[in-house]
């Protein structure tokens, strides 16, 4: 079976599900306007029917449907698996090759809610609004934006032959928000890479001497961005806060992932790491390799996004036993029970999380304990991406052993 997945072959995620793939026993190629740069998965770049500047834009996805159906006959592919509603689901869509299987994997569905659904912030802390914006044109944009490309995730929700979503709230929001027939909706996690974990003692000293982390003090991450939808500025404050007790024996890190930033929250980050050794901010995204490394250093971790899937940050913290601190989102409420596996911070303010913070470090040993023991084996028994790789080739053996609609 040859199966064209639709992303950015640089994607990390992109990457852990075609090695997934190809492990499962499948042949996996990455279709993408994208530039293969450092991965060594299989890809083919497509030249892009339209460009702006140089670069490919959405237009190129809207126009782009032929171009894909060809290459993807003359590579004998024998089912699309686009990764993201849009821009790749619309992009397959367009193409009319089939069979389609859509993933749904949080901001493709989240982002384009039913006017009075979605998270009550998203107007000011949408995906594509960085800093926060407030004003009334931002405000606009956003509407006009939202039922634009609601319309196109429509679509090419009723071209999928199967969606899967990685969280339950993603499937109940594709049936509720956009009547996608439950029988067309499977639930699939995707989950952690368990041997990607494994580090030598010298491989978390270097670790530690490159971020400049001391081994005696505990270790808060945010590992998902500093952005607008992930409330960095909160959980920035939050540890500025935190860290005004001089004499606590706490280092706190803030990874941007590799987003863009306000540029007034990179500031206050850049400050607060220029003044406080025990905080570090690292504006660049680091190797997938080297975040794995460093989850062994973690003993608490922030994950505050205004919505969510299932993030793979989430569990890869669950797995390694760190002390997960979240808010109250339909995301957290699926997995998370407060005080039995995690810790959720409501109202999720700076002084709130700063305050749970502390309390979490006064009961770290007893807190940890108890969390690490139940999010592993909840981990290993069903969020294990091996293990979703081969179920979703049986749902593709399916669809391609049953009647399909010409190519």
């Amino acid at each position: 079976m040859h199966i064209a997945v639709l992303s950015d072959p640089n994607n990390f995620h992109t990457q852990k599900w075609v090695r997934a793939l190809q492990d499962a026993g499948a042949d996996a190629t990455v279709f993408s306007f994208e530039e293969n740069r450092h991965s060594e998965i299989p890809a083919v770049t497509l030249p892009a029917p339209y460009r702006f500047r140089g670069r490919y834009s959405y237009l190129s996805y809207l126009r782009g449907g032929k171009v894909l159906n060809a290459v993807l006959q003359a590579h004998r592919v024998d089912l699309i698996n686009a990764l993201n509603i849009t821009p790749f689901g619309v992009w397959a869509m367009r193409s009319q090759f089939r069979p389609l299987i859509l993933s749904a994997l949080g901001a493709d569905i989240l982002e384009y809610p039913p006017t009075g659904a979605g998270s009550p912030v998203l107007e000011f802390r949408s995906w594509s609004n960085i800093s926060g914006d407030r004003r009334w044109i931002a405000r606009k944009r956003h509407q006009l934006m939202r039922r634009y490309y609601r319309r196109l995730v429509a679509q090419a929700l009723r071209a999928g032959d199967l969606i899967t979503g990685d969280n339950q709230y993603l499937i109940d929001c594709m049936e509720q928000w956009f009547a996608v027939p439950p029988a067309k909706l499977k639930l699939l996690r995707w989950g952690v890479e368990e041997k990607m974990f494994a580090a030598e003692a010298a491989e978390l000293t270097t670790l530690r001497t490159e971020l400049g982390l001391r081994a005696e003090h505990r270790t808060i991450l945010s590992p998902r961005g500093a952005k607008a939808i992930y409330q960095g500025d909160i959980i920035l404050a939050a540890f500025t806060k935190l860290l005004a007790d001089r004499t606590l024996a706490v280092q706190c890190i803030m990874l941007s992932s590799g987003y863009a930033i306000d540029p007034a929250v990179k500031q206050a980050a850049q400050q607060l790491a220029a003044r406080d050794s025990r905080f570090v901010f690292v504006d660049q995204a680091l190797p997938r390799e080297k975040i794995y490394t460093l989850w062994n250093l973690v003993d608490v971790f922030i994950s505050a996004p205004i919505y969510d899937g299932y993030s793979a940050a989430v569990a890869e913290g669950r797995y390694i036993g760190a002390v997960p601190v979240l808010n109250d989102i339909p995301a957290t409420r699926e997995l998370f029970v407060h005080g039995e596996n995690g810790w959720i911070c409501d109202p999720f303010t700076p002084e709130q999380l700063a305050d749970d913070l502390g309390k979490i470090l006064r009961d770290l040993p007893r807190l940890k304990e108890k969390f690490a023991r139940t999010n592993r084996a909840w981990i290993l028994e069903h969020s294990r991406v091996k293990n979703s790789a081969r179920m979703f080739l049986k749902w593709s053996e399916n669809l391609l052993s049953s009647p399909q609609k010409p190519n």
